[in-house]
């Protein structure tokens, strides 16, 4: 089965925020945005089409970087990055932490998790978080940072929970409401007018982060496009890794929402210009390796990426393109069968992260299209955002379950104003209900 969506993997407050570690979140306080775009500030240009087909993707490859920034190379943030994480752990094997050092701790990991698919780190982070609360009870931060830990592996209703109890301690908890509530499709014009009036206050990396996500939500891409533009232009830290998160968050947005892979593409190329190890950005891009006919390069992508990462997208990705090569291949089978037992483990120990991506395993290579409906009906009830709606259509047809599918098509169709894709989707399989 031939997904609307392409494979992807990000926490839902770094997609929804546009944001990672606070350690990357330089300011540009005082700059409303339309002086930003008038200056010509932008970062990375409003976002245009490489030629079609493979000419595309070379010449993508090829072209110069649209982005302004100097940044580090990416394996040495990388390592910069494990440094930071040894260095708090150890700290912490010697004395309890300060509230603000744990949060360092947690931004850091939820850093990795991000770009290396190390989702070890989450038990960590959700060990980490709850001693913060434990610790520093009567601190709104404490339960801003377990409410992060939470989002970060959907577990939405404990988020907002921790929201409400920073709320009552006197936190500040609008843009976090909102980045919560834009990962789950509900209240999208209420986030958007928040974040554009935020905007309008301070144009910062966060507000415009924020902006872009909820309009990217709406369908809006043009004006999405530009506001990610306008956060890359707030950027003054050498890190690469704020740069390619939000070059990845353009590409998603084109491929996965708008169905133009080929805007997507030059930004999914930047991205792991600037970070070679980022893994969903990888994944990504050989996947439109093969869509474009360079099955072999996305191979060599993936054999990479499969020797780094624990994330099974990769490997099961991989398995997937081998087997259908040679459905005898044993090093394909390897893979898949890899895959399966990394998104069992994952599954039942932060299943609200996984269910999406074991969802659409299950329902192509993991060939268990009864167990991806199930799992994909549960992320549906998680959040009814339009990818979400679409996995569950595309497993209940996986399944063979025609009313279930129908059902599913019938109660995407609000969704479906809100992403081309799954309005191909459910223009392309509507006729089967039809005739019902």
């Amino acid at each position: 089965m031939t997904s609307t969506y392409s494979r992807s993997w990000q926490s839902p407050e770094a997609a929804a925020r546009g944001l990672i570690s606070s350690r990357f979140r330089p300011r540009l306080e005082a700059l409303a945005l339309s002086a930003l775009i008038a200056s010509g500030g932008l970062a990375c240009k409003r976002s245009s089409a490489p030629p079609s087909g493979a000419d595309g993707l070379s010449a993508a490859m090829a072209a110069p970087s649209a982005v302004r920034q100097r940044t580090t190379r990416g394996d040495l943030a990388l390592r910069n990055l494990n440094g930071r994480i040894d260095t708090v752990s150890r700290r912490a094997q010697r004395r309890p932490l300060r509230l603000p050092e744990r949060e360092q701790w947690v931004d850091a990991l939820l850093t990795r998790v991000q770009f290396t698919g190390s989702f070890a780190d989450f038990d960590r982070v959700i060990e980490v978080a709850e001693g913060a609360v434990r610790d520093h009870a009567s601190d709104p931060k404490a339960y801003l940072l377990r409410a992060r830990a939470a989002s970060a592996v959907h577990r939405f209703a404990d988020a907002e929970r921790d929201l409400d109890a920073a709320a009552r301690l006197g936190a500040d908890v609008d843009a976090r409401r909102a980045s919560v509530r834009i990962a789950q499709g509900r209240d999208l014009e209420s986030a958007r007018a928040f974040a554009r009036a935020r905007v309008e206050r301070a144009a910062t990396l966060e507000h415009l982060g924020l902006l872009a996500n909820a309009e990217a939500a709406l369908a809006e891409f043009d004006s999405a496009d530009e506001h990610y533009a306008a956060a890359l232009a707030t950027l003054r830290d050498v890190s690469p890794f704020p740069v390619a998160q939000l070059c990845f968050q353009r590409g998603v947005m084109w491929a996965e929402q708008a169905g133009d892979t080929q805007r997507a593409l030059p930004h999914y190329v930047e991205a792991v210009r600037r970070l070679p190890d980022y893994v969903v950005a990888n994944v990504h891009l050989a996947e439109l390796e093969v869509e474009l006919g360079h099955r072999d390069a996305a191979i060599e992508r993936l054999r990479v990426l499969v020797e780094r990462t624990a994330d099974p997208e990769p490997a099961g990705f991989l398995g997937e393109l081998l087997a259908s090569r040679d459905a005898t291949d044993p090093a394909g089978r390897a893979l898949i069968e890899r895959a399966r037992s990394a998104y069992g483990a994952l599954l039942e120990k932060h299943e609200g992260a996984f269910l999406d991506h074991a969802s659409e395993f299950f329902a192509g290579p993991g060939a268990d299209a009864a167990r991806a409906s199930v799992l994909a009906q549960e992320n549906l009830a998680l959040r009814q955002t339009p990818r979400a709606y679409a996995l569950a259509v595309e497993a209940a047809i996986a399944a063979k379950d025609s009313p279930l599918a129908c059902r599913m098509i019938e109660g995407a169709r609000a969704a479906a104003a809100r992403s081309r894709n799954l309005a191909a989707l459910l223009e392309r399989e509507s006729g089967r209900c039809a005739t019902r």
